[in-house]
This record gives C-alpha cells, sequence and structure tokens, in this order.
C-alpha cells in the first residue's frame, strides 16, 4: 500500500487549509471544484471533531445530521467528502476504519440494493 504525503496547500485550486495537515488528504483525483468543497466540509467536520481517527459513525451521523438535516443534497454531499477523507487516511496508515462508508443518501435513498 502506498503512503499518502501529507501536505498543506494555497493553490488557486485549492483552498487554503489553516495549517492543518490533514486536509491535505482531500484533493488528489478530484475535480478541482469538488477538492475544493470537500476540504471546506472536512474542515467544518475537523473543528467538531479535531481527532478523528477516534470518530465513529454515529459522530459521523450526528455532525450529518447537525449540520444538514433539512437538506438532502447537501447531507449527501457531505457524506460523500467524509467517506473520501477517511479512505485517504487509511490508505495513508493514519486510522484503520472508515465510519462514513456504509451512510444511507438521503436524496434518492439507499439505492446500493436496487440493482
Amino acid at each position: 500500500m502506498a503512503r499518502l504525503a501529507l501536505t498543506t496547500t494555497a493553490r488557486a485550486n485549492g483552498c487554503f487549509d489553516g495549517g492543518n495537515s490533514l486536509l491535505g488528504l482531500v484533493g488528489g483525483g478530484l475535480r478541482p471544484t469538488s477538492a475544493v468543497v470537500y476540504r471546506r466540509d472536512v474542515a467544518d467536520f475537523l473543528a467538531r471533531w479535531p481527532r478523528p481517527e477516534l470518530a465513529t459513525r454515529a459522530d459521523v451521523m450526528a455532525y450529518l445530521n447537525s449540520r444538514a438535516a433539512d437538506n438532502p443534497a447537501g447531507w449527501d454531499r457531505r457524506a460523500a467528502g467524509l467517506r473520501y477523507f477517511f479512505e485517504r487516511g487509511i490508505e495513508a496508515g493514519l486510522w484503520t476504519a472508515n465510519p462514513a462508508a456504509e451512510l444511507p443518501r438521503q436524496r434518492r435513498g439507499d439505492w446500493r440494493g436496487r440493482r
């Protein structure tokens, strides 16, 4: 498994991360606009849970419900950003589990079992 480098960024296609190197996990392989939005959402999550390695599925659900309970599209977007963030952390060897991995989709329901 390749190790990811954690770096801070302040490029035109990224948002300044305020020195939080964990935000360096977000961005690789994403379109620039998606990277900016995901980084903003992950920064908001980290402001509430500064130790993501300790976050549980219940913590992620509580965060999503507090930030976007009345906005299903926003809930799904934030969930996607957190799934991406936690997956990159696993690849970097920072934690072993993704508490955002099996979250239901709010906007269109949980479609995974419908195929």
